[in-house]
């Protein structure tokens, strides 16, 4: 009866022991995707462009400072309704977002032009370093 037991506790922490310490490879959190063209001046410089090129400064003016959209245009700030790392406003951008009120003007642009203009609006940015989570 005792080896019984013992026989029991052994088989049930081998089961637990045995369990595999990492998740799967499809249970993971993936990384979210980098903007390629950060800190490049080339780069930036083209970003500026086609933001014009698209009027994206309708809405949030020549600076990033808003336009006709007012308080939501705002670019240089730490108010972002829908994230700020890249991937979440290369997504706004697409129209990818539930609900999202941002026209999806990226729809129109490839995904370098994207990565190009957030590269650019990047340099726009007048809040505490601390907060940039790009």
């Amino acid at each position: 009866m005792k080896d019984s037991r013992w026989l029991l506790v052994a088989l049930i922490l081998g089961l637990i022991l045995g369990q595999p310490g990492n998740l799967s490879a499809q249970d993971q959190p993936k990384a979210k995707k980098l903007n390629p063209y950060t800190g490049n001046p080339e780069a930036i410089a083209e970003g500026r462009k086609v933001y014009f090129l698209y009027s994206c400064n309708a809405c949030h003016g020549g600076t990033g400072g808003g336009g006709m959209a007012g308080r939501p245009g705002i670019l240089y700030d730490d108010n972002w309704v829908y994230g700020s790392d890249d991937e979440s406003l290369f997504k706004l951008m697409r129209g990818q977002i539930p609900n999202q009120t941002m026209p999806a003007v990226g729809q129109s642009m490839t995904d370098d032009e994207i990565w190009k203009v957030l590269a650019w609006i990047r340099t726009l940015y007048k809040g505490d370093p601390s907060r940039i989570n790009w």
